[in-house]
């Protein structure tokens, strides 16, 4: 029993990014070197002798020309060779270049006046003010949507926003004026998420995903449901199925989930499910770190990218399934190596129990994957009969990807309704940049005449 839990405990400590889900940056530095070294010599098989940078007659990348605002002529004052004045001399060319800048940041102060004016009849009618009026002083529209693309958006602390805006503005930003801005933002778009969970519910294919957060010291999860063009974020306090029953979009849902084979996702009995393989990459090489196993985990990573070659390929030709023979190639290729993963193991059912004893660590962790493979086929190999369905979940771990990167720059949010304010805004922001849509535009048009919309009818 000790030499399992050392066993155990031996493989945890050394699993990293590319065999586990940790994240890239707890790998040590020894893991990093070697990895660099393999994709060095990786890059050195395949050099074909092209020289590092632009190639010749590749075309170059620059700043395009623009319709000028201004256009400032300078003119030579005397002759190169003779030294003579050229003030009426004829114009014989010009050589233009332009400077594209920015104009310098002043705060422009707009008054605004409510009349009040006494009828015929005596009554007196005062006029109303615009919605962005609405103190006897505040800050406008362009200012509240630069805080939030600030801190929503380039996830900026509290502290460095008011910073910047007060020198930005010269007059002091409060952190409270901040989160209350946020608020409002999050506020103003209950229209849009509604709409974006009523679109999500009607997609083919939807990519889920989870992550953990903290709220002070309270552990939180922040759940996507994403698509190429609509992204939706999430916060709960629960990571199972009673936060998608609450998110609600799944729960009826008919299309196809992808998802990394979290258990509860399985019980949305009406739905079709895709394993991501990029998982099953991860599991495969973690279990092929025993050499016992080492081959047939090989063998199937191959088999796996081989499915997704195929299935692109038949994208990229029109097609929404793999051509018949090929996709019963592939499925039976992936059974041969199931079964001579199974032969490697002791026979019999596993012990229940890791104090049983009859099986070691690396042989549980080998039964498991290879029976969720066999298991779960239909859902590891959806992409062959619809090749809709990526083999990778990177839609739903690319939407996430900025709350880990808010919560190392940012830190850890301060209380829930900013963790949900936060998430609801980034679900807007992030569905915006995915529709070609300029984020702060659309910031600013939520503080003025209501949240943007995304467009109900999109590519496939």
């Amino acid at each position: 029993m000790l030499a399992e839990i050392v066993a155990r405990l031996k493989d945890e400590s050394s699993a990293d990014s590319e065999t586990s889900s940790k994240p890239p940056s707890s790998d040590t530095q020894a893991t990093r070197q070697s990895r660099a070294e393999r994709r060095a010599a990786a890059r050195a098989a395949r050099k074909t002798g092209r020289a590092q940078g632009k190639q010749p007659g590749a075309p170059g990348a620059h700043l395009s020309r623009r319709d000028p605002d201004e256009v400032v002529p300078h003119p030579p004052t005397c002759c190169g060779a003779c030294g003579a004045d050229l003030g009426d001399a004829e114009v014989v060319g010009e050589v233009r270049r332009q400077v594209i800048d920015i104009p310098e940041v002043r705060v422009r102060v707009r008054e605004h006046v409510a009349q009040r004016r006494r009828c015929c009849c005596g009554h007196e009618t005062t006029g109303t003010f615009p919605p962005e009026a609405r103190a006897p002083v505040c800050w406008g529209p362009e200012v509240r949507a630069l805080a939030v693309y600030l801190m929503d958006r380039q996830h900026l602390p509290l502290a460095r926003t008011a910073e910047l805006l007060g020198e930005l503005l010269d007059a002091p930003v409060s952190t409270g004026w901040l989160c209350a801005v946020q608020a409002e933002a999050a506020g103003k778009l209950t229209p849009f998420i509604n709409e974006l969970k009523s679109q999500l519910a009607g997609e083919a294919v939807v990519h889920a995903d989870e992550t953990g957060t903290h709220v002070k010291l309270t552990k939180r999860w922040v759940h996507t449901l994403s698509t190429r063009l609509l992204t939706l974020l999430v916060v709960h306090p629960q990571r199972g199925l009673e936060a998608l029953t609450d998110i609600g979009v799944l729960t009826d849902y008919t299309g196809t989930i992808v998802h990394d084979g979290w258990g509860p996702y399985d019980k949305l009995a009406g739905a079709t499910h895709a394993q991501c393989g990029v998982h099953l990459i991860r599991h495969l090489k973690d279990v092929g770190r025993t050499a016992e196993f080492a081959q047939w985990c090989a063998e199937m990573i191959e088999v796996l990218l081989a499915v997704k070659a195929a299935s692109e390929s038949a994208a990229a030709d029109g097609r929404g399934a793999v051509a018949p023979a090929t996709a019963q190639a592939l499925r039976d290729r992936y059974q041969r190596v199931l079964d001579d993963a199974f032969a490697l193991l002791p026979t019999g059912p596993k012990p229940r129990l890791r104090s049983a004893g009859g099986w070691s660590h690396a042989q549980r962790k080998a039964w498991n994957l290879a029976t969720r493979l066999r298991t779960l086929d239909d859902q590891v190999l959806r992409t062959l009969e619809n090749t809709a369905v990526p083999l990778d979940n990177n839609t739903a771990e690319r939407s996430l990807r900025m709350v880990k990167l808010h919560d190392k720059i940012s830190g850890l949010f301060r209380s829930d309704s900013g963790a949900k304010d936060f998430a609801t805004i980034r679900s807007y922001i992030q569905t915006a940049g995915l529709n070609g849509v300029n984020r702060l535009e659309v910031l600013h048009q939520l503080f003025t005449t209501g949240p943007w919309i995304p467009p109900a009818t999109r590519a496939p």
